[in-house]
């Protein structure tokens, strides 16, 4: 239990962070959430009325407050390292012993926390949320007439989505030299252990009523899903990730995949380093800047992860290392500026 509370000094630098958190949380989430109303009362209409807006709303909310938790971490956790510094409390618990990394952890214990309960949330709860948000809106114009298109290895399906199979199926496959080989039609498609299974399938190259066809190389997670891969768990995405098709889309996958993975990773390492800038260059009564300082190196190192990230993307390297490595270097830069203090 001391561990975790840290004595006296670790409780009252756990508690400050605690508070400094649900007040930068509060502020953030309202100002996010007037957006979404505002956007809503926009998009009502004669199907989609105030109530449903309202429903809607509340649906989406978890998520949201989910996406925006990572900044509130960081910035929450350089106030409270300003103003513990600013009260004298930081200098109090150097003189009486305390390591500066013992203020730190104590600092980031709740972080932590919060920062894997989204994790949590974003794997077993919102998604289902934002399924019958995405229902609720949009759930008169999403249907079968909807045409969507899969690729995998060298064969590509043209088909439309039914909630209990695919319809109006076209299966193009073919050769090492790209020249079409086969081209099967079925009116359904259903998803079984050993593929998809068409029903009354027809090679119409050879314009022959085939018995049986299975298209054992068929995905089977991913093109029925509604949801973005923003939204969609963890679990989802890599089930994706492992039946995904070019290599340019396993990627994109993967990319999302590592970056929602890594993202407590990431943020801790936001606020080591921002705090380390905060400790050596920020002086007394310098929270504004602090701020500021907080909000930029959050939205820049996010920046830079997606410039990373489409770079793997592109050449074809891994988009883990792109998320990771980054994380990383800053992480120890900021370590070693603290090390040097």
């Amino acid at each position: 239990m001391n561990f975790l509370i840290g004595g006296i000094l670790g409780r009252s630098f756990l508690t400050q962070s605690v508070k400094t958190f649900f007040i930068v949380f509060f502020i953030v989430f309202s100002l996010d959430f007037l957006i979404q109303i505002i956007s809503e009362i926009e998009d009502i209409n004669e199907n989609y009325s105030f109530l449903s807006a309202i429903n809607y709303l509340l649906l989406i909310l978890l998520g949201r407050a989910c996406e925006i938790l990572a900044l509130c971490c960081v910035i929450s956790s350089i106030l409270t390292f300003g103003l513990i510094s600013d009260s004298g409390e930081l200098t109090a618990a150097r003189i009486l012993g305390k390591p500066l990394f013992s203020t730190i952890f104590d600092i980031l214990k709740p972080i932590v926390f919060f920062l894997l309960l989204s994790l949590f949330l974003l794997e077993f709860v919102t998604p289902g949320l934002e399924k019958k948000a995405l229902f609720l809106k949009y759930g008169n114009s999403i249907n079968s007439e909807q045409i969507k298109w899969v690729t995998k290895n060298d064969s590509f399906a043209k088909f439309k989505i039914n909630n209990q199979a695919l319809e109006d199926v076209l299966l193009y496959q073919f050769d090492l030299d790209k020249k079409t080989q086969k081209i099967i039609s079925s009116e359904k498609v259903t998803i079984t252990e050993e593929g998809w299974n068409f029903f009354k399938p027809k090679d119409i190259t050879r314009n022959k009523i085939l018995s049986e066809f299975i298209w054992q190389d068929g995905p089977e997670y991913g093109f029925k899903d509604k949801l973005g891969r923003k939204e969609m768990s963890l679990t989802q995405v890599y089930k994706i990730l492992d039946d995904a098709g070019p290599k340019r889309e396993k990627n994109m996958i993967s990319y999302e995949f590592w970056k929602k993975l890594f993202e407590p990773i990431s943020a801790i390492s936001i606020i080591i380093f921002a705090l380390a800038v905060s400790f050596k260059f920020f002086g007394l009564n310098k929270n504004l800047e602090r701020l500021m300082f907080g909000v930029l190196i959050a939205y820049g190192f996010n920046l830079l992860l997606k410039i990373f990230g489409n770079i793997a993307i592109i050449n074809g390297f891994s988009p883990g290392l792109a998320i990771v490595a980054p994380s990383l270097v800053l992480m120890f830069i900021g370590y070693r500026m603290f090390r040097n203090q």
